[in-house]
């Protein structure tokens, strides 16, 4: 269980250095709909952080994974939270000053990237099927942030190209 315990020390940094990434990015930002996604972003990685200490307390005490766990919020509703601006609601960007919120986001995109990469190699690493599971259930997490991260820029490109001008790029 040493690997494992080293992989969830080592994510539960990450998740705590993501979610300082996003509450010092939400002032770089200016585009209220992005702020708005960096405010979740921020609350769902501090929940993945409460989720991986959980796990490393059920490890150190048990020596097993906790596949049942969840987070404070759960999966499903933490989901529709950060879908519903971006998919429900028309988005009202198209700001030149906008443009330092898409780099904000591409660099979010990055870390979330690395993080999904992360999580998926190191269930590979490991031979037990519960840490498997869970490790693949953060990866999945981390794939929805780039889901929802990546439409947020796209949306944002069109309209920025749109009022340079750029148009049907």
């Amino acid at each position: 269980m040493e690997l494992e315990r080293k992989i969830l020390e080592f994510a539960l940094k990450m998740e705590k250095e993501a979610r300082d990434f996003y509450l010092s990015a939400k002032n770089r930002v200016s585009n209220p709909n992005t702020k708005l996604l960096i405010d979740y972003l921020a609350d769902w990685e501090l929940s993945h952080c409460k989720f991986i200490e959980d796990q490393l307390n059920k490890i150190k005490s048990t020596g097993k994974w906790d596949t049942y766990a969840a987070t404070e919020m759960d999966e499903e509703t933490a989901q529709e939270i950060l879908r519903k601006p971006w998919v429900e609601e028309e988005l009202q960007t198209s700001l030149i000053a906008d443009v330092s919120d898409i780099s904000v986001l591409r660099m979010a995109l990055s870390l979330e990237r690395d993080f999904n990469n992360f999580y998926t190699k190191a269930s590979q690493k490991i031979d037990q099927p519960d840490g498997k599971k869970v490790l693949n259930k953060l990866a999945g997490w981390e794939a929805e942030h780039m889901r929802i991260i990546d439409e947020q820029i796209k949306e944002m490109h069109r309209d920025f190209m749109a009022e340079m001008g750029f148009e049907p790029f």
